[in-house]
């Protein structure tokens, strides 16, 4: 969970300003946010914005079966580098640290790296390379929320501050967003003889972004104010985690309805693929309106307490 973690380095966040942190996954493992915001799975390179003081994540090591995390590499250039613990804590700024946005201090920017490192048992079977290329990227935008009473917060909540139209469903303002963006290219060959053909190769780039509110201006730390709005932000950041976890679903799906084509007519082939991309999106977009419809009301009961 994203609110309920303990301080690390809160010298590093003001660096982050403006940089991004670039994921690099190997074959044996992922690596998850403990937001759950993020998630990069085998294979593929993810690219992570880090524009807020404040940007607070610890990032863990998952060993898949018949695999162990052995560390994260890339030495002192790296974050984490040379650690040989699953939970790398040096992104993680201490979460409501000063309670609110601050004025933004001048960071340096630039490109962290993020590099880990599995090994195989050797007791399961090896298996093939991806044929297939993923990059994702991430970005987090926060609205500012301001207040000192609860009818103050859910004011602004449900007015101009907030950046999201009015569910019509509802006939309110949702209190975060998530949403993805896809784009995909690929190369095809020939199969059983020159009029067959079927998908070689492919490259994909997925855009994950999410919207959240954050608390401005200062409170009193110790105020049962501040409990309800961590107790709030916490819903807000796991239902929108929980959409992403949806998405990401097309991290693998595509490739796979790509693949699972096998031989086609040549002629039929772009058509073939645009109909198997076109149906796994639209799957994953019913999966998610499924998800808002069974859980949507927890963040605003939170709200409401």
């Amino acid at each position: 969970m994203l609110w309920v973690r303990t301080a690390a380095v809160l010298g590093l966040s003001v660096l982050l300003m403006g940089s991004k942190l670039i994921i690099r996954v190997p074959e044996g493992g992922s690596v998850i946010s403990s937001s759950g915001l993020v998630a990069c799975a085998a294979g593929e390179t993810c690219t992570v914005d880090v524009d807020r003081r404040n940007f607070a994540e610890t990032f863990t090591a998952v060993a898949a079966d018949g695999y162990t995390f052995r560390g994260w590499t890339g030495g002192d250039a790296a974050v984490c580098g040379g650690t040989l613990v699953a939970d790398c804590t040096e992104l993680d700024s201490g979460p409501f640290s000063d309670f609110g946005i601050d004025a933004a201090g001048p960071g340096s920017g630039g490109m962290l790296t993020l590099l880990p490192a599995f090994e195989d048992h050797g007791a399961t079977a090896a298996s093939p390379a991806s044929r297939f290329s993923v990059h994702s990227f991430y970005t987090t935008r926060y609205y500012p929320v301001g207040g000192s009473t609860d009818e103050e917060l859910w004011s602004q909540l449900q007015g101009a501050t907030n950046p999201l139209a009015v569910d019509h469903r509802a006939g309110i303002r949702p209190l975060g967003n998530a949403s993805f963006e896809y784009r995909y290219d690929y190369q095809g060959g020939y199969a059983d003889n020159t009029s067959s053909c079927r998908v070689e190769s492919g490259k994909l780039e997925f855009r994950f972004a999410t919207v959240l509110p954050q608390l401005a201006g200062p409170v009193d730390p110790g105020t049962d104010l501040q409990q309800r709005w961590q107790l709030l932000q916490t819903h807000i950041t796991e239902h929108e985690a929980g959409h992403h976890a949806i998405y990401r679903q097309l991290v693998t799906q595509l490739p796979q309805a790509m693949t699972d084509l096998g031989a086609v007519p040549c002629s039929e082939l772009d058509e073939r693929v645009r109909v198997a991309v076109n149906t796994a999106v639209d799957s994953i977009r019913h999966a998610s309106a499924e998800y808002d419809d069974h859980h949507s009301g927890e963040a605003y009961a939170a709200a409401m307490q």
